[in-house]
């Protein structure tokens, strides 16, 4: 059971990456062809708001990429001296707390959203709907919580029977 939520948190991530990248080169194009028009004819107008949500979306869809393939920092010089249990107790915790607050931002983006939606709000120049990255940044955020539940399984399977294997 472990292993196929392991599987869909991996597989999901990486969709969740995946367009995270495709944000990213739209931001790029887009800037790329802001400064080359500015020279001949005039810049794109609304090159601030788009690059601004295309830079949300980027962050909040990769970060639990980078969370499953434990690419951010991470302070281990003292855990890794302590006995394979030992480390999965302080997993636990750090993975508890960091699910706690994850879900909390998650909820309170999601809840942001909405108000976003029902208020109709929209960019200045270009009138884009600003729910739409907004719901984007949460499920971003609930794909981190769900990263951090599958660290937490494992750290409780760690404990539990000593080993990484269960």
């Amino acid at each position: 059971m472990l292993v196929l939520f392991e599987r869909f948190v991996q597989g999901l991530t990486w969709r969740t990456a995946q367009l995270a990248q495709v944000a990213m080169v739209f931001a790029m194009l887009i800037i790329v062809a802001n400064v080359i028009l500015r020279i001949p004819w005039k810049p794109i107008g609304g090159t601030v708001e788009l690059v601004e949500m295309s830079g949300a979306v980027l962050l909040a869809l990769g970060v639990a990429y980078t969370a499953i393939m434990k690419g951010h920092i991470m302070v281990g010089v003292l855990v890794e001296r302590l006995s394979l249990r030992a480390q999965g107790v302080v997993e636990i915790v750090v993975s508890t707390i960091s699910l706690y607050f994850s879900y909390l931002l998650a909820r309170e983006i999601l809840n942001y959203a909405i108000n976003m939606m029902q208020r109709g709000y929209e960019t200045g120049h270009l009138g884009i709907p600003i729910a739409p990255s907004i719901f984007l940044v949460a499920f971003g955020f609930i794909m981190l919580a769900l990263v951090l539940l599958l660290d937490l399984v494992k750290a409780l399977t760690i404990v539990k029977k000593g080993s990484e294997s269960g």
